[in-house]
């Protein structure tokens, strides 16, 4: 990146995206494999799905049967939507109750705690993500600072085979 686009904001958003998916691309094990495109896809294939709201203004939904405990985010955070995604993959999102920080550690302390082996993440000032992979599944979360809602994150999972 060129010394005067490294300190514009969009530039920074545009290298964001363009590592986050990279890493998309790492999770698979093989081409074609679809983990990477269950995260990249912004179109939901079933399930329910819902806008980013106020931890305070969310309403739950339930968690599928099929997706596995250990991979559910933090206590407290409130699941509003999910979708079914083929190979028996799910993507759960979610709004944490907290700050960015104390989401990051929430999620960093919960995955490191549960069987999973964390890899190929990064951590910049309003998000993070890590692959994770234990269990017998791999998967991905997200966390994102949400603008309109002081002190809430947003949090997406991914869990798939």
């Amino acid at each position: 990146m060129s010394p005067r686009l490294r300190h514009a904001p969009w530039a920074r958003g545009v290298a964001g995206g363009t590592v986050a998916i990279a890493a998309l691309v790492a999770l698979s094990g093989c081409g074609g494999d679809e983990m990477e495109k269950a995260m990249a896809s912004t179109s939901p294939s079933d399930g329910t799905t819902a806008p980013l709201v106020c931890a305070k203004d969310a309403t739950a939904v339930d968690v599928p049967a099929s997706f596995p405990a250990q991979a559910t985010p933090p206590s407290g955070y409130v699941v509003t939507g999910t979708e079914a995604r083929s190979g028996g993959r799910v993507i759960l999102t979610a709004v944490s109750p907290k700050p960015f920080k104390q989401t990051l550690a929430d999620m960093q302390g919960a995955y490191s705690t549960r069987g999973w082996t964390p890899s190929e993440g990064e951590v910049e000032a309003r998000d993070a993500e890590s692959n994770f992979a234990g269990n017998e599944l791999r998967g991905r979360w997200a966390i994102r600072q949400i603008p309109d809602c002081p002190d809430n994150t947003s949090v997406s999972v991914l869990v798939g085979k």
